[in-house]
């Protein structure tokens, strides 16, 4: 771990760990990763993945750890599909999900977001690379309802991951003109409808087209 800050320091890059990959509660790398960034002074410039450990945690101890996340400001990244594949795979009955609950760190003032490992591969071996599928996925596995929930899922895949990569987010006169048209009316029904994106720019540019479905009238 400290050789991964050295190596951050050196060409002053960011970091990301993926970290507490299974479901023992114990010996998080929470604290020392905390304690790391602390002493760098990286605050806001460290990520880290899966945490998986977090949802096998009561909820006081699982405080305790995400009060270290929001003191450091260090941010957390949710990833449903390999997780809810490989986590619990020992167990013959009541299979864990393994997927923390970000909305719940979210509020404690952490920055979450919601993305894919991998696609198509063996840690992921599904995918079409939808983080709107993916934030639809999460909020199952959370048993999200509420509008509000449902909101916060897509601040994940959009404000929130725009803030760790310290990207402007919001769509503005004079800004850059990257942006993704969905078939949805708001951002609670492109969650909940896994709404088709119909078209994408990139600073400016199209990137891809995706036409509607056309639906025809039965005589």
């Amino acid at each position: 771990m400290e050789l991964i800050f050295d190596l951050a320091e050196e060409f002053d890059v960011n970091v990301d760990f993926h970290l507490d990959f299974d479901l023992d509660p114990a010996q998080s790398g929470i604290p020392k990763i905390a304690e790391q960034t602390r002493l760098r002074n990286y605050q806001g410039r460290v990520s880290i993945g899966h945490v998986n450990k977090l949802s096998a945690m009561p909820p006081a101890q699982r405080t305790q750890l995400a009060r270290l996340l929001q003191e450091a400001d260090i941010a957390l990244t949710v990833l449903p599909a390999t997780d809810l594949l490989l986590m619990g795979q020992e167990h013959t009955h009541l299979i864990p999900r393994g997927v923390v609950n970000a909305n719940e760190l979210r509020a404690m003032g952490l920055t979450t977001t919601i993305s894919s490992n991998n696609i198509l591969n063996a840690f992921t071996p599904y995918g079409d690379a939808s983080l709107v599928r993916m934030a639809n996925m999460y909020a199952n596995i959370a048993q999200l309802s509420t509008d509000a929930d449902i909101r916060a899922a897509y601040e994940m895949i959009t404000t929130d991951a725009a803030k760790l990569l310290a990207k402007q987010a919001r769509l503005r006169v004079g800004g850059p003109a990257t942006f993704v048209l969905l078939e949805a009316s708001s951002a609670v029904e492109a969650i909940r409808t896994i709404a088709q994106p119909l078209l994408g720019y990139k600073l400016g540019r199209p990137t891809f087209t995706n036409l509607k479905a056309t639906i025809y009238p039965q005589s």
